[in-house]
């Protein structure tokens, strides 16, 4: 499943493809553990890490306008269930396994996307001047990569360094050393960030059980990752039958977030208690900046995310919020002090969750990719230590039904998502001329991207039909949309309209905010010119 791409018009959610195969799976799982005779007695959860999630879905659930808080409260059932079940040390084994291998199934698509640019664009849509070369997988953005495969080779190592089979540790080795040359590939800090203290820890707290092959692991992961860090420096690609480097160029992007941060900090100072409200970052975080320009900062691009969850869930939903972010991370903190009284193996197991947590601090979270929550969520499992003996018990019927039903249900509307989801892209493809009017009922199921598309398909038909119903249904739909979303060309659109109603006022001064909001840059630099040797 992680190596199948389809078309998609990006997103997030249950707008990308992957996200909703993603809930399949997790359906399917649903549905067969449901389907055994008997539940072991439930391993112990950490009180903070249910007190986190409440504080974290509570305000969510009360005040968002959105379905995403279903998905944390998926999560939360999903990590109960797993402590239904008794993980023995061959299905730890098994786990770090599969999470290996998809990393390399994953780093087999990279090295597609980056060499082979022909192939990587009609296998999976990936362009290779805009994305300069850094491959994203599956994933369709390349820090989502970098975090996978930070896990995945902290996994393999994991499993190197605890492996009875001495057959294995050579394809251990080199997958390592794969992961390794491709993350430097992907030019990823948070995702190297995360790998390399996620190695070193492990090294240091496993590696005197097998200092040979610690020492062998380390070796080629090094030398594969300055392979990779010279490559991008210096080897060209042919695109087009030109010559481009891979390197880019760190300092703006460090610059931009720096002071996203700082202003996101300002504005949690002007509401802490309460926060901005759920789903109004883009659209107040853009007056914000507007109302208090910056000589050192030009708002110049949407920003929809402050590049750290704890600032974010502090935002929109305030101190309730923000303490579901603490005791969580309270939570994992005590899993790995209990691990440590255990031994020194179930601490290594508590250690895989770091990249991902270095992922939510630096980068966008767990809503561009399902795979990512729930690999996070079967990590914090891996977290604890299974009870030696657990007395085993039958089943609650009524429990048995309703997970099933869940499933079932999970599966249905993710399936129906998903067909509604491609249709989309079909359409939006063409140019949205032949969209259904009304539209299908079975749309709904993509939310806001079908009430988008809907709505600019009017404008579409007005261009056949002049039925001046449609600007009016588009201009009352794209007022309420700019409340809370930076789109230029729904701007763009409402400017005209007004425009031709005749109201050179109100068009003259959505002009002006439209100007502050996307501003032209002085030069447009050729990107050609920028990568080019």
């Amino acid at each position: 499943m992680t190596c199948v791409s389809l078309p998609c018009t990006g997103g997030l959610g249950i707008t990308l493809p992957y996200n909703l195969l993603s809930l399949v799976w997790v359906a399917s799982a649903l549905l067969l553990l449901t389907r055994e005779d008997r539940f072991t007695v439930p391993q112990s959860i950490p009180l903070l890490m249910i007190l986190g999630s409440v504080c974290l879905a509570v305000p969510w659930l009360l005040r968002a306008r959105d379905a995403g808080v279903v998905v944390l409260l998926l999560a939360m059932g999903g990590g109960w269930l797993l402590s239904r079940y008794s993980l023995s040390p061959c299905h730890r084994r098994l786990c770090l396994s599969v999470i290996f291998a998809l990393a390399l199934g994953q780093c087999a698509i990279a090295l597609l996307q980056t060499f082979a640019p022909h192939l990587a664009l009609h296998w999976y849509e990936y362009d290779w001047l805009r994305n300069h070369g850094r491959p994203y997988g599956i994933f369709l953005q390349v820090n989502l990569l970098a975090s996978f495969l930070a896990t995945g080779l902290g996994c393999g190592f994991l499993l190197l360094l605890i492996t009875p089979c001495r057959p294995w540790l050579m394809p251990l080795t080199v997958g390592l050393g794969v992961i390794a040359f491709v993350l430097a590939l992907n030019q990823s800090r948070a995702g190297a960030l995360g790998a390399v203290s996620l190695i070193l820890l492990l090294a240091g707290l496993l590696g005197t059980r097998a200092p040979r092959r610690t020492f062998a692991a380390l070796a080629t992961m090094g030398m594969m990752a300055l392979a990779g860090a010279y490559i991008t420096q210096h080897v060209t690609v042919m695109v087009n039958g030109e010559p481009y480097l891979l390197a880019r160029d760190y300092a703006g992007s460090t610059r931009a977030r720096w002071h996203i941060l700082v202003m996101t900090w300002q504005m949690i100072m002007e509401k802490p208690w309460t926060g901005w409200g759920y789903g109004t970052f883009e659209y107040a975080f853009s007056r914000w900046v507007l109302a208090h320009p910056r000589p050192d900062y030009v708002y110049s691009s949407i920003v929809t995310h402050p590049h750290n969850e704890v600032l974010y869930a502090w935002f929109q939903g305030g101190v309730t919020a923000l303490a579901g972010m603490l005791l969580l991370f309270a939570g994992w903190v005590q899993m790995v002090y209990k691990a440590w009284r255990e031994s020194r193996v179930q601490t290594g197991y508590a250690l895989l969750a770091i990249p991902l947590l270095v992922h939510l601090n630096l980068e966008y979270p767990f809503y561009q990719s399902f795979i990512h929550f729930g690999l996070f969520i079967m990590l914090l499992r891996l977290c604890v230590a299974d009870r030696p003996a657990p007395t085993r018990h039958s089943c609650n019927p009524w429990q048995r039904t309703a997970c099933s039903l869940a499933g079932v249900a999970l599966i249905a509307f993710s399936l129906l998502a998903l067909y509604a989801g491609q249709q989309l892209t079909t359409l939006e493809r063409a140019g949205l001329v032949d969209f259904p009017q009304p539209a299908p009922w079975y749309f709904a199921s993509q939310g806001e991207r079908a009430r988008f598309d809907e709505h600019v398909a009017l404008l579409v038909d007005y261009n056949r039909t002049h039925d001046p119903a449609n600007l009016a249904a588009f201009m009352t739909w794209a007022e309420a949309y700019s409340q809370r979303h930076n789109d230029k060309n729904v701007w763009r659109s409402m400017i005209m309209i007004e425009q031709f109603r005749g109201d050179e006022a109100r068009a003259k001064g959505m002009y002006q905010v439209y100007q502050q909001l996307f501003p032209e840059p002085a030069v447009q630099d050729d990107d050609k010119q920028k990568h080019r040797p």
